[in-house]
């Protein structure tokens, strides 16, 4: 039996900084770090991580982060990729003997990055999460689960609801929703909304770091 030290952030919306960390093996962060969304934010949220003491590190974009659907595109991700930074875009990484997948799309909502339309829009991104995988990374979360805002709302996916439910992976993590942050597990799989700021934009909750055991 193995085990791998996950720690997840979300949602930090350039107040990196301000968090303490610790050190464990992988650290994830599930979208939105940029706040003047430019390319040196990206630079300084780059620099923050490359110090952290994590022997890896992944990375996917929320609907604040335009530089990485923007012409920017390019240049943002090779930023990340300099600093050693696993940037997931509907796509994965195998690490420690455990499949990880990232996609920063989310139903649409106004005029975000990674806005996707509900329907066939948005289902064709959760198409291609392979069967086998072991922590799926998106930004926004699964309908009816730690996806409830401020108003009442639900604003997660059912499409993606239905996806998690089919491959069953053993974490599904996100954020987006600040006022849902929280870990529920159902059915076996552990739901994980990992927004660090509140509604308000404070910094208000504390990075979640679990411990997965798995067969190696």
């Amino acid at each position: 039996m193995s085990s791998v030290k996950l720690v997840f952030i979300s949602d930090t919306h350039g107040l990196h900084h301000n968090l303490k960390l610790g050190s464990g093996d992988i650290l994830i962060h599930c979208g939105d770090f940029s706040r003047r969304d430019s390319l040196e934010s990206v630079e300084d949220f780059a620099r923050f991580m490359a110090r952290q003491d994590f022997k890896h590190k992944i990375v996917i974009a929320g609907n604040h982060d335009w530089c990485f659907e923007d012409q920017r595109r390019e240049q943002a991700e090779a930023v990340l990729r300099d600093h050693a930074i696993y940037y997931l875009n509907d796509s994965g990484v195998q690490l420690d003997g455990l499949n990880f997948w990232g996609s920063p799309v989310q139903p649409a909502f106004m005029n975000w990055a990674f806005n996707r339309e509900r329907g066939s829009d948005i289902r064709r991104h959760w198409a291609l999460v392979p069967d086998k995988t072991d922590v799926l990374i998106t930004h926004g979360p699964v309908f009816g689960i730690l996806d409830r805002c401020r108003s009442g709302h639900r604003a997660g996916c059912e499409d993606l609801l239905a996806t998690v439910q089919r491959i069953k992976p053993r974490i599904h993590a996100c954020g987006h929703i600040h006022e849902s942050y929280g870990q529920i597990e159902k059915e076996g799989i552990l739901f994980l909304n990992t927004s660090n700021l509140d509604e308000h934009y404070r910094l208000a909750n504390s990075p979640i770091r679990y411990e997965l055991k798995y067969q190696s």
